[in-house]
């Protein structure tokens, strides 16, 4: 139990009956396969990867030699798992996974949203009494089911983001922790520890692990002109985008410094840190040592912050991956001395994908375009026309929310103005369709394809009550070279893998939700979820997998060299 104020249990108990269910009784899942052993599994390992598009997996995949390698070889694919919600966002993802709830029922509709009330910002997870919790969360994790139907069980969840934590972790995990980018360390709340964090974290962040990589400049490893060329890769140095490699981070100090540790965090540097903070969290709580099953959930976020900078079709982007892929590989060398993976569930997927970066799409003749200061401002003046129409007033809180006063002092219905409004806003460039509340709670548009995952994210009176469809290749950021948060297939299409020894091995056609995700592994260690949940349990689908990835036997693989260790390219400055 989580050692946090006793208010959190009574809150606990005012939530869940309000969720997605309740944990039952520990049952032998009732959707099996023939293969399924559950009682060999002691620790549940899964990994989410920010940012991650399942095209990278099938676009990189002879460059991969470590984890990811291993999980495409011999786990079980799910080729088409989509995320069935409309604001791709990370504490949205996180929140979808670990529930097997979308948006409308887990309460989670954004990395953050805005009071209709007050106006103020809510972030996913502020907490007034613990700094940051899961308290806005509405429906239980996997850990919680899981510590419902095991006492015993351990559950932990660490990340690059404290929203990416403590999403996975759920209500009542035994610790949540991530990085803290003013200080090169991690943390957590007294929500989750009321007399301070365990020493062994004081411990490993006094090691200042990441201290190895100040004075060193990030450098790629080496790849061939011919791979790169096949993997899609190109160098594009224009629009908001950056120059190429090396690339130094910090400010002219001698010492390492809030700057190096907040731009660092978009490096390979900042996910080589959480698997080292992985494997001294499985040491110190003895994850995976006892008859109780553990969960463990790790969110390695430095794809996102370095996909936002450079695009999917940067050697960045390439190499963060190719260095993550080498990371998990040591990281599973680690499980199997120390918990054994024929004890272990490795499940592996990402909390979004992310769009094409406008130019890219320009430079081979596809019409696409990134937002203006023109395209901004068609939405500023929606209020001036709404004046213009209905008179002057103050029409909108933002969220944006209609204000209630300005639409009873205009004496013109709300569905109206809902009407108006999402007119004025689809002339403007970009925009495909704007989604009313009153659209969303009436839910007469099942033929049109998008609707669903516009309805799946809208929760009343903390979504916004005008939810912007952007045409596929519009592209809403100014400030990088892309973004995500669409409903669109390029954000929406995540992987999903799992491996464990009772698990076959290939690939899984048709589409699933991640919110699947959470019931599947339930079914596979042996505890009932809750029964109201948006996901189900993807067992019966393994009786369908084929085309095994290849015949061939997996061999050890090395240790992985720390990064300042690895080489680039032939003729290229190596870091010192």
């Amino acid at each position: 139990m989580p050692k946090r104020a006793p208010i959190a249990l009574l809150l606990f108990a005012l939530i869940i009956p309000i969720s997605c269910g309740t944990p039952d009784e520990p049952t032998a899942p009732v959707e099996t396969a023939a293969d399924l052993d559950p009682a060999g599994i002691r620790l549940v390992v899964v990994m989410v990867v920010d940012q991650c598009a399942a095209e990278y997996l099938d676009r990189f995949a002879p460059l991969f030699v470590g984890g990811i390698d291993r999980l495409r070889r011999q786990g079980v694919s799910f080729v088409e798992a989509h995320h069935e919600h409309a604001i791709t966002a990370t504490a949205v993802g996180h929140a979808t996974l670990s529930t097997g709830c979308f948006p409308s029922r887990h309460g989670i509709v954004g990395n953050d949203w805005y009071d209709q009330e007050t106006g103020d910002r809510i972030y996913a997870v502020d907490d007034e009494a613990f700094d940051k919790s899961p308290r806005n969360m509405l429906s239980p994790a996997l850990g919680d089911w899981l510590k419902a139907a095991n006492p015993n069980s351990k559950v932990f969840a660490a990340s690059g983001k404290d929203r990416a934590a403590i999403m996975m972790g759920g209500l009542e995990a035994d610790g949540a922790f991530w990085y803290h980018k003013k200080t090169g360390t991690y943390r957590t709340s007294d929500y989750f520890y009321a007399e301070g964090e365990p020493e062994w974290v004081d411990g490993f962040n006094h090691r200042k692990l990441l201290h190895r990589h100040f004075g060193e400049a990030w450098q790629p490893l080496s790849v061939s002109p011919l791979q790169l060329e096949e993997a899609g890769i190109e160098d594009i140095d224009f629009g908001p985008l950056h120059t190429g490699f090396p690339h130094v981070f910090g400010v002219t100090s001698p010492a390492p410094e809030r700057w190096f540790y907040e731009d660092s965090a978009a490096s390979p540097w900042n996910d080589e840190l959480l698997a080292l903070f992985a494997r001294r969290l499985i040491e110190a709580e003895d994850l995976g040592m006892d008859g109780a099953p553990d969960l463990l959930m790790l969110s390695f976020s430095a794809l996102d912050w370095v996909g936002h900078d450079y695009g999917p079709n940067s050697r960045e982007v390439l190499d963060t991956l190719m260095r993550l892929d080498r990371q998990l590989g040591d990281f599973f060398s680690f499980l199997d001395d120390r918990v054994g993976l024929d004890h272990t569930l490795l499940v592996f997927t990402g909390d979004h994908g992310v769009a094409p970066v406008t130019e890219y799409l320009q430079a081979r003749g596809q019409t696409a375009a990134r937002a203006s200061d023109t395209d901004v401002l068609c939405f500023h003046q929606a209020e001036r026309l709404l004046d213009e129409r209905y008179g002057e007033q103050d029409w909108f809180r933002p969220g944006p929310f209609l204000d209630q006063a300005a639409v009873d002092a205009s004496g013109v219905s709300r569905e109206e103005l809902e009407q108006t409004t999402a007119a004025i806003l689809t002339e403007c460039p970009g925009v495909e369709r704007i989604w009313t509340r009153n659209d969303l709670l009436s839910g007469d548009f099942d033929d049109e394809p998008l609707f669903t995952l516009y309805r799946n994210n809208y929760l009343d009176g903390r979504s916004p009550e005008f939810m912007v469809q952007f045409e596929e290749t519009f592209n809403r950021t100014r400030w990088s070279a892309t973004t995500h948060g669409s409903a669109h297939r390029h954000d929406t299409h995540v992987p999903l893998i799992l491996l464990a020894p009772s698990l076959p091995a290939g690939q899984v056609y048709g589409r699933v939700a991640t919110a699947d995700m959470a019931p599947t592994i339930a079914a596979i260690v042996g505890f009932a979820p809750p029964d109201a949940l948006d996901g189900r349990s993807l067992v019966p689908d393994l009786d369908d997998v084929r085309m095994m990835l290849d015949e061939q036997e997996v061999v050890a693989l090395e240790p992985v060299a720390l990064l300042n260790e690895s080489t680039a390219d032939e003729g290229e400055r190596t870091a010192p």
